[in-house]
């Protein structure tokens, strides 16, 4: 089980953050809102400063899935995320530029609501990771949470390599890492604490009891 902490503030503020507590993490994730900021150059700046550490550029590809995949993959990103909803052509150029690069792509399955025969297709095409996303707007306003989608995909599903995004902190972990996901997504529980290092160091702990 991976932890990915997403960092969507300034890239003054991940790098900052990231040299405190990469130790615990096994993804850092580009966020879309410090992608806008800074382009790929936030992707460049984190690759050659940790060499080693996985990274996944939160691009939300909808469209042009070849190329848009390609620029992410060339800049240094191990992962780079597609969304759920869009059309099989731009996940196919998506898969195609990852087994190009050698890398792989994350489909966010935000707001897809056929979710279970959607689900089904992604695993046959081919999709390295599904990423089971309660919305920022919807979990930031509702307290929403990913669990329940987990838990149904989960079931239909046993062994695909799902991943869990969206509100997520200390009080889910539990019921979250009993249903086995590939990879925990937090971003602000960590980001936004008054101790990250802490948070972090007792997430990853957690995960690995």
């Amino acid at each position: 089980m991976k932890l990915q902490a997403a960092f969507d503030g300034d890239l003054h503020q991940c790098l900052s953050l990231l040299q405190k507590i990469h130790p615990y993490l096994d993804i850092a994730e580009i966020g879309t809102p410090l992608i806008y900021r800074e382009g790929m150059s936030a992707v460049r700046q984190v690759r050659n400063q940790y060499p080693d550490l996985l990274i996944l550029a939160d691009l939300k590809i909808m469209d042009a899935g070849e190329e848009e995949a390609a620029i992410a993959f060339e800049a240094g990103s191990d992962i780079v995320t597609v969304l759920g909803l869009t059309q099989m052509t731009t996940l196919e150029g998506a898969l195609n530029a990852a087994r190009r690069f050698g890398k792989q792509i994350m489909v966010d399955m935000m707001q897809v609501n056929d979710l279970l025969p959607r689900t089904k297709m992604l695993l046959d095409l081919g999709c390295h990771y599904l990423c089971v996303h309660t919305a920022y707007d919807v979990h930031s306003t509702t307290h929403t949470s990913p669990v329940g989608d987990l838990e149904l995909l989960r079931r239909t599903f046993p062994n695909a390599p799902f991943a869990v995004a969206g509100g997520i902190g200390l009080n889910q972990l539990d019921d979250l890492t009993a249903l086995k996901p590939e990879i925990i997504i937090i971003g602000g529980a960590i980001t936004n604490a008054p101790d990250p290092v802490r948070v972090a160091q007792t997430i990853r702990e957690r995960m690995n009891t």
